[in-house]
């Protein structure tokens, strides 16, 4: 997997230019922590433990982010097929104040017109073995159905703090990988009518 995942980020690399250049709960070290890299290079205190770590990582994660996603499709091999750019607005809640998981929902305007291209609905949590973020957003198939389709952010890939939260979004599958550089806002974009049309990537 640390293969392909290379061999995908290099195949990104190349294939596109960079374009994204409190609780008073809380433990004390938590305001100024940041998640990702290693999780198990944290503050060393006795403590600090498991539960104390991963609730204070899912209450950052918990809010509002607005930034820039470019989403690809691949293939069988990691190569780059086509790829999509969108001004993304995504917000997670917590299920409630001490919990790792919740709900959210996400929408991509197209960068150009601001108009809203998709939004949708997803469950998330966070992995207390790896510290991985997944998110299952529930898809509408033709037939009327829901189907789940999951993305997961490697603890390795993340950046996280209060202010910025940046990684990859990787597909179950192996045929999509998004890049994304969001920062936390709290006032409401202001759109117009909402006229959904989904912008639909080459996928297997």
């Amino acid at each position: 997997m640390k293969t392909f995942k290379a061999m995908v980020v290099a195949a990104i690399l190349m294939a596109a230019p960079i374009i994204f250049t409190s609780c008073d709960s809380n433990p004390y070290w938590y305001d100024n922590w940041s998640w990702g890299d290693d999780y198990n290079n944290r503050p060393n205190d006795s403590n600090v433990d498991n539960e104390d770590f991963f609730v204070a990582m899912a209450k950052t994660l918990a809010g509002q982010w607005r930034g820039d996603m470019m989403a690809y499709a691949l293939d069988d091999n990691g190569n780059v097929i086509d790829s999509a750019y969108y001004s993304t607005d995504i917000e997670f809640k917590q299920y409630n104040l001490q919990s790792i998981s919740g709900t959210g929902t996400q929408y991509d305007f197209d960068a150009q017109t601001d108009q809203l291209l998709l939004q949708r609905d997803f469950s998330w949590y966070i992995d207390p073995d790896t510290g991985n973020i997944f998110m299952n957003y529930k898809e509408k198939n033709n037939d009327g159905t829901t189907s789940n389709y999951i993305m997961s952010i490697d603890y390795n890939d993340l950046n996280l703090d209060n202010r910025t939260f940046t990684g990859y979004l990787w597909s179950n599958d192996g045929y999509e990988v998004d890049d994304f550089w969001f920062n936390r806002y709290t006032e409401t974009r202001a759109t117009p009518t909402i006229n959904v049309k989904r912008i639909k990537m080459v996928m297997k």
